[in-house]
């Protein structure tokens, strides 16, 4: 039992090599595994010369040597790309961009473009190209850059023109994603439907302070304020009805129809009290 649990770790070390999760741009997953395999691998080597054979785990061993002479072709690829790439990454996020402030001082590199940064990654491009070892994997990037480069380049390089426009939109992304977990738990429910109607007044009051949210809102006049309330409540009776019906379907209905005969019935009294021949 003892010795079960024992080489219960190598198991585990195994299978999450395996299957190594990786959500950030370029951490590549896959690669840290097959690394942590090379270090399973070298560790079993080892210890077999210092502790001598033990069945079990000379098997494993195999397996993975294995495993790593199956990939490691492929692992070599997949490195190469993701160090252009990384290079690629570290390059843009060196550049300075445009300053909304008209006092801001204007060196070398804040006056770059678009078109001075798609050239520099062209040059960069080609430079990987030009390497005498290039895997299939590499090459196949080296091509899809090519084809794709003078559809997506230029559309993707506008923050080197725009002053104030960001990189990408990963901060918006996780604002909302705060958004969505209040709403989770405020509501106790999974869907976050109300934040397309609430979601864009949420985000204009956070990027916010307070002490400006109030003139704000004092400069609106009353009047309009109670328009946009209505268009408002307008927006949301046909999320509010459906919310009703699930809840209690026969009362909903019952409230349409007392609706709609209010409808009626008004109309009905404005015809009779109009003078003849007035309609």
């Amino acid at each position: 039992m003892v010795l079960q649990h024992y080489y219960g770790y190598y198991r585990r070390a195994i299978r999450d090599a395996l299957s190594r999760p990786n959500r950030k741009p370029f951490q590549c997953g896959g690669l840290q595994g097959y690394d942590q395999l090379v270090g399973i691998s070298q560790y079993l080597s080892q210890r077999r010369m210092q502790s001598g054979p033990d069945p079990y785990l000379d098997q494993l061993h195999y397996d993975v040597q294995r495993a790593l002479r199956a990939t490691a072709s492929q692992a070599e690829g997949v490195r190469q790309a993701r160090t252009f790439l990384t290079q690629v990454e570290h390059y843009l996020a060196g550049l300075p961009r445009p300053s909304l402030e008209p006092d801001a001082q204007q060196t070398g590199l804040s006056i770059l473009d678009s078109k001075t940064v798609q050239r520099e990654l062209e040059k960069m491009i080609s430079d990987l190209a030009q390497q005498p070892n290039l895997y299939p994997l590499t090459r196949r990037l080296v091509r899809k850059w090519y084809s794709m480069s003078e559809t997506w380049l230029p559309d993707i390089l506008h923050c080197y023109d725009v002053p104030g426009l960001p990189r990408s939109n990963l901060d918006l992304e996780s604002t909302f994603g705060t958004l969505r977990r209040d709403q989770r738990r405020i509501s106790g429910r999974k869907e976050t439907t109300p934040l397309r109607v609430f979601g864009p007044g949420e985000i204009s009051l956070l990027a916010l302070d307070e002490e400006e949210i109030l003139p704000l809102l004092q400069s609106v006049p009353v009047d309009e304020y109670w328009s946009q309330r209505r268009l408002q409540e307008e927006r949301e009776e046909p999320r509010r009805w459906f919310t009703r019906l699930h809840r209690d379907p026969a009362q909903a209905l019952a409230q349409v129809d007392e609706q709609f005969y209010m409808v009626v019935n008004a109309q009905a009294a404005a015809l009779s009290d109009a003078p003849p021949g007035s309609y």
